[in-house]
């Protein structure tokens, strides 16, 4: 077989630019699948700020409007769901555990320190 593609070298290049291209075309493809998945999980990121900026400026309109009652804490419902599951773990400051912890907890309780901590880490 050797002696086959020693006789003719432009058939042997012409396989092994093939086999490349096959290569390309395959890591493409994988490429192209991570860059969906990627976009998938930013677009549900996006709908949940949104979601979050939406309950936020429907409760700055109320307060516009009845400027007597007092603001309350907007708590999404995926950190609710997530510090449940946590069943009562104690995250390390900053991470994004955390980051749901703090979404849950009401914000009269906060410290100095947690709202540090949660604008450079969480926002």
């Amino acid at each position: 077989m050797l002696n086959f593609f020693r006789a003719n070298k432009l058939l042997a290049a012409l396989f092994i630019v093939s086999f490349l291209v096959i290569l390309l075309g395959v890591a493409l493809l994988m490429y192209s699948k991570k860059q969906m998945a990627q976009q998938a999980r930013e677009q549900a990121q996006v709908q949940s700020l949104n979601k979050i900026a939406n309950e936020a400026q429907a409760q700055l309109m109320q307060t516009v409007a009845h400027p007597d009652v007092p603001i309350t804490d907007v708590v999404p419902e995926e950190s609710v769901a997530k510090v449940a599951a946590m069943k009562d773990k104690n995250p390390e400051a900053g991470t994004d555990d955390w980051c749901e912890l703090m979404m849950v907890k009401p914000s009269k309780e906060w410290t100095t320190e947690e709202q540090q901590t949660f604008a450079k880490n969480c926002i």
